[in-house]
């Protein structure tokens, strides 16, 4: 896999390092690099790691179909402007992801199953600690949240377990998982980030601020709240992990594992 991140500001530069030192850590995505491009006339000085180019349009020009994936971090508008003339089809197209500025949302555009979009787009949000926008009509069917709290160095096997028997509970499947969602404090926690790639489901890591606007709602531990200044994670982060969520299973405790299952309800 080969990536190009390509900005048009100084504050998109910020967000477009960040991204590129965070796909750096997962081979797949820049087994063949990860390159870093922005216009000349603001790169202050000469930096080995990020290629300077003069105009947008002559840049994608010579970028489409060299990268197996682009990261354009500008308007949706601008990006749509500027692929339209080179798009084929989804067999042939690069993955193409639209982030903010700001960094606050990455938006899977072009190629989302075929090319990778998806994926890459849930990899940037989850580096910049945004959202990521996903409409393909498969994923729309996945409407369950997985909250999940653990103690450090959990194995990801008893994590496994807990997400299966959780969901044995309430009758449903695993292809109807949508996301996993946990306390940001576990953002490096080794056995959730191998969960994620093992079944193949985004990860979501809910900020504390956002958690204690909730959890008086919650059943309250006094242990968690001494370790990580909440109450409660696993309910608290299934709700706020999805849209409109509903509790189908509430906190269920399981080797050192607790987790909540929420569905999104649309309608």
């Amino acid at each position: 896999m080969r990536t190009a991140i390509i900005t048009i500001t100084s504050q998109g530069l910020k967000v477009g390092r960040r991204i590129q030192e965070g796909l750096k850590l997962v081979p797949a995505w820049c087994k063949q690099g990860c390159d870093l491009y922005a216009p000349e006339e603001i790169l202050i000085e000469n930096r080995a790691d990020i290629i300077g180019y003069k105009t947008i349009k002559e840049l994608v020009s010579k970028l489409w179909g060299d990268y197996d994936s682009l990261i354009f971090i500008m308007a949706m508008g601008i990006v749509l402007r500027i692929i339209k003339e080179h798009i084929q089809d989804k067999h042939r197209d690069p993955a193409v992801v639209v982030v903010d500025e700001m960094g606050r949302y990455a938006i899977s555009a072009l190629s989302g199953h075929e090319g990778g979009a998806n994926r890459l787009a849930e990899r940037v949000a989850l580096i910049c600690q945004g959202d990521f926008v996903i409409t393909t009509g498969s994923e729309a069917a996945k409407t369950l949240i997985v909250g999940m709290g653990c103690r450090r160095g959990t194995s990801v096997d008893y994590l496994e377990d807990a997400v299966m028997e959780g969901l044995r509970l309430i009758t449903r499947e695993l292809k109807e998982v949508r996301l996993i969602a946990s306390i940001e404090d576990k953002g490096d926690e080794k056995g959730i980030l191998q969960l994620s790639e093992r079944l193949n489901i985004p990860l979501k890591f809910i900020h504390k601020a956002l958690i204690k606007t909730v959890e008086e709602g919650f059943s309250k531990s006094e242990l968690v709240k001494n370790t990580l200044g909440v109450y409660s994670v696993a309910e608290p982060c299934a709700i706020l992990g999805g849209f409109r969520c509903q509790l189908l299973l509430p906190k269920t405790k399981m080797k050192g594992t607790t987790i909540a299952i929420a569905e999104e309800r649309f309608l």
